[in-house]
């Protein structure tokens, strides 16, 4: 049976990247479409408190296809961001009880790539029951020393076991509908909204997949958009790998890979 899929992207000032986002949002879609996985899409764009043209360009980016560009100045959080968002895709799609167990909420962010399958990808690898299926990224962009590259390496390979991993992506992260609902969706925090949605689903025994080939591009970007998020661990790598302080141990990271908002 195919599924319905809701793409949510949260969005604050990103002009510079939102029409790359959507354009690869688009075309995994299609592929999937294409393919027969899916029957029903549509994709949300939050633009909080934008200063820019990001809601415009992402309308641009989305004529000809089911969509929601929702300008938001009254979200405090990025998860009551990420928590809007889900409820216009999802009242878009029109899912009620019957339509939850087939429709997925996928998430990525608008600094981020994905590729031509990542839709397809997600569906396999939500099959066997399996309710969320946390992915990957990879950066876009080198961090600034080899001493820095290798202190994210580090942090990224203490995460990993075997085909599985422990880290958490705000920028792939899915969810099925009906799941996502059982644990009260993203919770209005301001930082690592994403990894309390998948401890909350672990915590009510529901089976997550975490697979490491499921990989999106993410920038790696040192001014982000949520205080304690990907690009300040990023900064705090570089700043403890430059040379000057090159004889100090890594410290403890700003915040784990994992947390949304880069």
């Amino acid at each position: 049976m195919s599924a319905h899929v809701a793409v949510v992207v949260p969005a604050r000032d990103e002009a510079a990247n939102i029409v790359g986002c959507l354009l690869a949002v688009r075309a995994s879609l299609a592929a999937a479409v294409h393919a027969g996985a899916v029957d029903g899409v549509t994709v949300a764009v939050v633009a909080h408190r934008c200063a820019d043209h990001t809601a415009t360009l992402a309308r641009t980016s989305l004529v000809g296809m089911p969509h929601d560009v929702i300008e938001d100045s009254g979200s405090a959080t990025v998860g009551e961001v990420r928590r809007l968002g889900v409820e216009v895709a999802l009242a878009r799609l029109n899912v009620g009880s019957r339509l939850a167990e087939r429709t997925w909420i996928l998430n990525t962010d608008a600094d981020s790539i994905v590729g031509p399958r990542w839709v397809s990808d997600v569906l396999r690898h939500g099959q066997a029951g399996r309710v969320a299926v946390v992915g990957m990224t990879r950066l876009r962009g080198a961090l600034r020393s080899a001493a820095a590259r290798e202190a994210y390496r580090q942090i990224i390979d203490a995460g990993v076991s075997g085909p599985e991993h422990d880290h958490v992506y705000g920028a792939n992260l899915a969810v099925r509908a009906d799941a996502y609902a059982a644990v009260g969706g993203f919770r209005g925090v301001p930082i690592g909204e994403d990894r309390a949605l998948v401890d909350a689903l672990i915590a009510h025994g529901l089976p997550v997949a975490r697979p490491r080939d499921l990989v999106v591009a993410t920038s790696a970007r040192r001014t982000g958009r949520a205080a304690g998020g990907l690009a300040d661990l990023l900064a705090d790598i570089d700043r403890r790998c430059a040379p000057d302080l090159a004889s100090r141990p890594i410290g403890s990271p700003v915040a784990s890979p994992g947390v949304a908002g880069t």
